[in-house]
């Protein structure tokens, strides 16, 4: 009955899931490309890799995960180097989203200070460093699971699992601090301490240009805090499940595994609803939205009507003549 209602809300939530999270990052990735207004900010570094990680997690981790439910399609039951690889490299991008909201905070933040030294901080050039230094330090945390993780043979059959129980317990409370508990707080900890800086600048009377970018600022701003809210309000179930799940282990119930198994259907959410939060939150992502289609739609006619927008010549003919 569990594998039952799991198996039919995955059929028909992840295919929507994978589709809508596709577009989503494909629109956030030319926004952030081709608008100048988003391109010369360093937080938009953060949210171009943010939108190119959910597009990774849709197909490494949401869409295999698919096919093994429905169609049984699953190679971690047959080729052990492939159990290790997969397991490691999805539960390292399935981390790295959360990390670079908290980078895109910590950018703000910086942008929000009063200190020369912060606001240094807050450039295209230190996002492009610590961008993959992020990376290589999430994949540094979790690059044991290739040794602890094997094809393991079942009566019931073969199955990718950690070698022991004590491990899998020990992995759980690192993934649940890892993803759960310390990119939620930082986050939340990050904004609130610019929502007060931002506070404390509305007293200050700033020039025309300055108040425009500080506006623009906020407008990003707000993006982060509601994907920062949506982010807890789905992780808050998975981690909750998970450490359930690992710590009855060996007397657990069909109905903790099932709730677990639906936690991570709604976590999956996180990964593809970034581009929806920001174009419903912001009038200013809205505009910039408006003005690509605008743009784009132009070319496209150019291409399609080329003599269209081409200078028209007006030539008047002197029917007069002239008196001999």
């Amino acid at each position: 009955m569990a594998d039952s209602i799991y198996n039919q809300l995955s059929r028909y939530t992840q295919p929507p899931l994978i589709i809508l999270g596709t577009m989503g990052a494909i629109f956030n990735q030319i926004l952030f490309t081709s608008r100048k207004s988003l391109r010369t900010t360093s937080c938009s570094f953060y949210f171009r890799a943010l939108s190119l990680n959910d597009f990774l997690v849709l197909y490494i981790y949401v869409l295999l995960q698919w096919l093994a439910d429905q169609y049984g399609f699953d190679p971690t039951k047959k080729f052990d180097w492939y159990c290790k690889m997969k397991t490691y490299l999805q539960t390292v991008l399935y981390t790295l989203s959360p990390y670079f909201v908290v980078l895109a905070c910590f950018d703000r933040l910086c942008t929000s200070s009063t200190h020369v030294r912060l606001r240094r901080i807050a450039t295209v050039r230190i996002a492009s460093f610590l961008i993959p230094a992020m990376t290589i330090f999430i994949f540094a945390i979790f690059s044991h699971m290739p040794f602890f993780y094997m094809l393991t043979s079942y009566p019931s059959g073969s199955y990718c699992t950690p070698v022991s129980s004590e491990y899998n317990r020990v992995f759980a409370i690192l993934v649940v601090i890892a993803l759960g508990i310390v990119p939620p707080i930082l986050m939340l900890i990050l904004c609130i301490t610019t929502l007060i800086l931002l506070r404390r600048q509305r007293r200050r009377i700033m020039p025309i240009n300055q108040a425009r970018l500080r506006q623009r600022d906020n407008q990003l701003l707000k993006m982060l805090l509601l994907y920062v809210v949506f982010h807890v309000i789905t992780t808050i179930p998975f981690s909750t499940t998970l450490l359930i799940a690992v710590y009855q282990i060996s007397s657990t119930s069909p109905t903790i595994l099932l709730l677990y198994r639906l936690s991570v259907l709604l976590f999956n959410t996180n990964y593809s609803t970034s581009f929806y939060i920001y174009t419903l939150s912001t009038p200013f992502y809205r505009q910039e939205l408006y003005c690509l289609i605008k743009d784009t739609m132009k070319k496209f006619n150019r291409i399609i009507r080329p003599n269209y927008y081409q200078p028209k010549l007006h030539i008047t003919v002197n029917t007069r003549l002239k008196r001999s």
